[in-house]
């Protein structure tokens, strides 16, 4: 029985930078979100004085303004590319069967 050669479904690339860039921006937002909340710990307890907002990293100030458009925005382009790489998957095999036949 020869294996079923599939034809690329070009949505499964789409769904993969989409996965990978989510990936990293919640990485990003949690860290952020770490540091804020040890930093108030710290602040509290009296042990070390608050990190002044200029001197955080630019990337940590742009999660603080943009991060939940940024993670949202990323969480509907991961569904979209879901259900089309699924939505589509059908259409992509009876290419690659059409292809073969021919």
């Amino acid at each position: 029985m020869r294996p079923s050669r599939k034809s690329a479904n070009p949505f499964y690339v789409l769904l993969i930078i989409a996965g990978l860039s989510f990936a990293m921006t919640t990485t990003v937002y949690v860290v952020m979100a770490f540091r804020e909340a040890h930093a108030h710990e710290e602040s509290v307890a009296g042990t070390a004085p608050a990190a002044a907002a200029s001197d955080e990293h630019p990337l940590m100030q742009w999660m603080r303004r943009h991060g939940n458009t940024a993670l949202l925005t990323e969480l509907g382009l991961l569904a979209i590319c879901t259900f089309a790489a699924i939505g589509t998957d059908s259409y992509w095999q009876r290419r690659a069967d059409s292809r073969r036949s021919q």
